[in-house]
């Protein structure tokens, strides 16, 4: 008689747990009917796709630009203005593009100089232009090509998100890319 009372209250006890977790899921199934009810707000929605959305071309933009003035700078051959007003405009183009160099990718100063492009008239274009959502970390690719069409290399990097920097960046140059960098001053 005790082994059958155990049995029906061990029973009973597993038949509780049964009924507490269907009550947590008829509170569950409530809660979420209750959501389904309220308006669909889609200017929110669109707010929060957004949000969650990245891209990197607004720093592809910004480090494109700081790339042409740096190479434009350190690798080329023309001779400093004489004119002083043209000259203090160049250092001040030069020193803008170096800060935001370093706010882009954490630069030093000796990272300025060695530029991506290695021709002031190469192009440099962003060719990661994916978004992609809900992540921190993004992969970038960015072509070169010559003046006269030709692959000249590809730099790879990683968009850091949160932090709004281009990180582990390595450059890579074809045949045609070195065979037609500038050489600055017999460096």
């Amino acid at each position: 008689m005790v082994i059958l009372i155990w049995g029906q209250n061990k029973k009973i006890d597993g038949l509780n747990i049964d009924i507490a977790s269907t009550k947590e899921l008829l509170q569950g199934a409530v809660a979420k009917k209750e959501n389904m009810d309220q308006p669909f707000d889609s200017k929110e929605h669109e707010k929060v796709l957004k949000s969650r959305t990245v891209s990197a071309k607004k720093i592809g933009a910004e480090i494109i630009a700081v790339e042409n003035e740096l190479a434009s700078f350190y690798k080329s051959n023309e001779s400093l203005p004489e004119d002083q007003a043209a000259y203090d405009e160049l250092i001040k183009n030069l020193e803008s593009a170096k800060a935001e160099n370093t706010r882009l990718t954490n630069a030093s100063e000796g990272d300025h100089i060695q530029t991506w492009k290695l021709n002031p008239e190469w192009t440099l274009k962003l060719e990661s232009i994916v978004t992609y959502q809900d992540t921190d970390n993004v992969p970038v690719l960015f072509s070169m090509t010559t003046k006269s069409g030709k692959s000249a290399g590809l730099i790879y990097a990683v968009y850091d998100v949160a932090n709004y920097k281009l990180t582990n960046i390595s450059r890579h140059y074809t045949t045609d890319g070195l065979d037609d960098e500038i050489d600055v001053g017999g460096a």
